[in-house]
């Protein structure tokens, strides 16, 4: 088992841009999107396994966002509660996304299709985290 924090900010897969160049259709990273990916596999790189892990794999996170800070004191608590959920954007898929590419790339396995498993949070914290764990599945098929 791989469990580790992060201690940056989540941030979700953008959607690619695209422009016309000519006669071509090129899809393209934003700067923002390219400088967030740099971040995260710079923080992932230092809990790569040695080699890429094998087999059906369960991937868990948790993604702290931060409180916005025009939460008033009373919304503060109750979001560090649990009592108010970050129901807003960045979606949790797009959170899913960003981090299975990102450790895709660091070779944490070979393709994230092993992942047969996922399970993931969106919760409020003080300042922005992720949490994750990664694992071989134990379910065998009959």
């Amino acid at each position: 088992m791989i469990s580790f924090t992060l201690p940056i900010i989540p941030t979700a897969q953008a959607r690619p841009r695209v422009a016309v160049r000519g006669k071509f259709v090129q899809a393209y990273k934003t700067k923002d999107q390219q400088a967030n990916e740099r971040t995260l596999e710079a923080w992932l790189k230092d809990h790569a396994p040695e080699a890429p892990l094998t087999g059906g794999l369960v991937l868990e996170f948790v993604a702290a966002l931060p409180i916005p800070k025009s939460a008033t004191k009373k919304n503060k608590t109750a979001m560090l509660s649990g009592f108010v959920l970050p129901t807003k954007k960045p979606d949790l898929d797009n959170l899913a996304k960003q981090i299975k590419d990102a450790m895709t790339r660091m070779q944490f396995w070979g393709d994230d299709s092993q992942i047969v498993s996922l399970r993931c949070e969106k919760i409020y914290a003080e300042t922005g985290y992720w949490k994750i764990s990664v694992y071989e599945s134990v379910r065998r098929c009959a």
